[in-house]
């Protein structure tokens, strides 16, 4: 039988903490043992070394064999019961082997069940009592008056619990620095409250083990660990994942670490946040020092009481500022309660920029700008704001160190460190912003963070480094840090400007729609100059007031009265209804202004576009569209269609309710004779193409009217611009031929089109 040691004795060489595989160490601490078992057969698939001490057998004697080899059949049929207990992944299971008490906790991989072993004393054992634990953890939340005093009684509770050395709460700022929060120690160390840790310290990989597993102990940073074997020769370390192993060996480089940190064993609990890591609970001892699973299981419970009170305490500690913003944002929105042009007066902007605490404040509105307090040229401040927009994504913007992601920072001087920024409106430039100047502050470090990881020339490989003494660094390029409610304020009150702004437009925009809409009026009379620059002008305002009606209505819903909501439902119904008519107004002026190229266009391909553009409507109202063999003419094909697709359009919408559309287009030549009847300056052979319907018809009276701009004979049922056949005469007259209409109400109509026939198309 070939056993293999999988344990990795590699030297890698890795140039950061991060490459360094921690999960798959191939090894475990001495402390205790380890067994892996197969998933499926449920043989012993890895075992530790020492595993030979406790079985008193050797590895080929473990390694390949049952549980029941090594155990009562009782006993391993209870181990076996245990493991699959995911529930009670927290209760270890207790037992006796050889007059030794061990308890064995279990996790899954994803081909193993791995189950380590660890003893303990029966005679010394006592379990802590819960009730005057979290009792002295509820008493500590009544009378701590803040996050830092309720860290400190955590700090001190847990020590005594644990008896380690040095208990630290260790914060991590929003780059995953650490600061010692709270400290409690024997007399006699040095203490580390205050202190500074660059991220490196504790690389990412670890941080994301701490959210799986929260607990580690380390009891004994001197100790070799103990090398996992295995029966497969093709084993390596990287064949079992002990993320979820409390036995896991440490990395070399942590160990190292802690060996010139001058600690002889270490015990860690996470402290978590909204599912991220918050901080530690880092407990360190001078020398080797095992604690027990329940001992542990109680200081675990320490960290599960501070973390539930993390949010809380941070809340808490901000309170009073949350009071002091929220009545500035009060007074603020008072004085705002009129036109936008309260932006230009001084106390307005002095109220903003004092809102957030900032040293000045800057509103750009439609390239104009509102601004207050010490701030670069306008030069410099418009590209400062254009990269803010940019950098937004349509949201808050917010950095204390605007030095590390603004490019052009060093021309702002010391003027703009730190900025809050929130867009007015979507895919403008308009927005605010709130600036705060450089300061200049000292924080103190453990050890020159710089230089927290050193190269070694021999092995080309990270070794961490050897000094932790105090190391005091002076940071420049930063303001002070923006808090949760001056955020939150922030946007409030940059919706409450918004808002204002866009009532102040809307009505400017409904006034202007009024006064465009009396010049349009009277410009019907002369239909000759429909192509005038009011047409263009009066497309913007009204989607200005359908797009702020839309906002207004989406996002201040809850604050309108019920008659507001109305009247802001007929504005934009109306104003739909006016966009409609500006369309076909332009379409109808381009059809007269416009130059034409003509081509050969055939009407059954343009007759199976129709169909395809069509086909929604046709499927729901059940018609049916057919035409017969149409010939080929010249003529500008997207006119074309338009004027066949309104045809198309009229029978599917002007039909009797409970009637199936059925509509027809043929075609015939009319020779030139024939059709000087009708029309006697007709001087060509025409092509009549007809679409015939059975819909509601019209009365014969008003044949000739129906062509005329703005006529409707059917009512507000159907609704129209009454533009189409108006366009449809004219896109005619623009082909040199005609269009006429027969029809009869409730009998359907037929529309004949007639074009000229050009010799080279016969």
């Amino acid at each position: 039988m070939s056993l293999n040691n999988i344990a990795n004795t590699d030297n890698i060489a890795i140039t950061s903490c991060e490459a360094e595989p921690i999960h798959i160490p191939g090894s475990i601490q001495p402390y205790g043992y380890l067994l892996a078992l197969n998933k499926k057969d449920g043989t012993i698939q890895y075992c530790s070394e020492n595993c030979t001490t406790l079985f008193e057998r050797p590895l080929n004697q473990i390694l390949g064999k049952h549980l029941s080899a090594l155990f009562r059949k009782e006993d391993a049929d209870s181990f076996t019961a245990y493991s699959k207990k995911t529930e009670e992944a927290e209760k270890p299971f207790v037992f006796v082997l050889v007059n030794q008490s061990f308890h064995i906790t279990a996790f899954s991989t994803k081909e193993t069940v791995v189950m380590e072993f660890e003893p303990f004393n029966q005679d010394i054992f006592e379990l802590p009592d819960l009730f005057f634990q979290t009792k002295r953890f509820a008493y500590s939340t009544e009378t701590a008056d803040n996050l830092q005093k309720l860290c400190q009684d955590v700090a001190e509770e847990t020590r005594k619990i644990t008896g380690y050395d040095r208990v630290m709460i260790y914060r991590f700022d929003k780059d995953y620095n650490g600061e010692v929060f709270a400290e409690s120690k024997i007399d006699g160390i040095e203490p580390f409250l205050g202190l500074n840790y660059p991220a490196s310290d504790i690389p990412v990989q670890a941080r994301e083990f701490f959210l799986l597993n929260r607990v580690r102990m380390i009891a004994d940073v001197q100790l070799p660990n103990v090398p996992l074997y295995a029966l497969d020769e093709n084993a390596d370390n990287s064949s079992i994942d002990l993320t979820l192993s409390t036995l896991r060996s440490s990395s070399p480089m942590h160990i190292q670490y802690l060996v010139n940190m001058g600690v002889g064993a270490t015990f860690t609990i996470a402290l978590t946040n909204h599912g991220k890591l918050w901080g530690l609970i880092a407990c360190h001892h001078n020398s080797p020092k095992h604690i027990p699973y329940h001992v542990r299981l109680a200081a675990h419970l320490q960290g599960v009481f501070l973390s539930s009170q993390i949010d809380v305490r941070q809340v808490a500690d901000e309170f009073d500022l949350v009071k002091q913003t929220e009545k500035k944002l009060e007074d603020l929105q008072k004085i705002m309660a009129g036109s936008d042009q309260n932006l230009a007066e001084e106390q307005t902007l002095v109220q903003l920029k004092n809102l957030l605490n900032a040293d000045a404040v800057v509103i750009v509105y439609n390239e104009t700008f509102y601004k207050q307090g010490l701030l670069p040229q306008d030069v410099k401040l418009n590209d400062l704001m254009n990269w803010l927009d940019a950098s937004s994504g349509q949201g808050l913007f917010q950095s204390s160190k605007l030095a590390e992601s603004y490019p052009n920072f060093a021309g702002l001087g010391s003027e703009v460190a730190g900025v809050v920024y929130v867009p007015i409106g979507e895919q403008t430039k308009n927005g605010i912003a709130w600036t705060r100047q450089e300061i200049e502050k000292t924080v103190s470090w453990g050890g020159n963070p710089f230089k927290s990881m050193t190269i070694d020339e021999e092995t080309k490989s990270l070794t961490p480094r050897k000094s932790f003494a105090l190391w005091k660094e002076a940071v420049k390029g930063q303001s002070v840090e923006w808090r949760r409610p001056e955020l939150k304020a922030a946007s409030v009150i940059c919706s409450y400007i918004q808002h204002q702004f866009h009532l102040s437009e809307m009505q400017a925009e409904e006034l202007r729609y009024l006064t465009l809409n009396e010049k349009l009026q009277r410009a019907n009379e002369e239909l000759a100059n429909m192509n005038w620059i009011s047409t263009h002008d009066l497309k913007e305002p009204l989607r200005k007031i359908q797009m702020y009606a839309s906002i207004i209505l989406e996002r201040h819903s809850a604050d309108i009265p019920e008659l507001a909501r109305t009247n802001i439902l007929r504005m934009q119904s109306s104003a739909a209804r006016m966009q409609n008519l500006i369309d076909s107004l332009l379409s109808y002026s381009k059809l007269v202004n416009e130059e034409k190229k003509f081509q050969i266009c055939d009407l059954n391909l343009i007759f199976e576009d129709i169909k395809t553009d069509l086909a929604e409507s046709i499927e729901a109202k059940g018609a049916s569209l057919h035409w017969e063999s149409l010939p080929v003419i010249k003529g500008v094909s997207f006119l074309l269609r338009q004027m066949f697709e309104n045809l198309t359009s009229n029978s599917l919408k002007f039909i009797k309710d409970g009637r199936q559309p059925v509509i027809t287009i043929s075609s015939q030549l009319v020779a030139e004779m024939t059709m000087k009847d009708n029309w006697p300056n007709s001087e060509h052979d025409y092509y009549r193409i007809t679409v015939t319907d059975n819909g509601i018809g019209f009365n014969p009276t008003y044949r000739r009217d129906l062509f005329k701009m703005f006529q409707r004979f059917h009512g507000q049922q159907y609704t129209g611009s009454g533009m189409g056949l108006s366009i449809c005469q004219k896109i005619a007259e623009v082909h040199g031929g005609f269009i006429d209409a027969e029809g009869e109400e409730d009998k359907g109509a037929s529309f004949h089109v007639y074009f000229p026939v050009d010799a080279t198309q016969l």
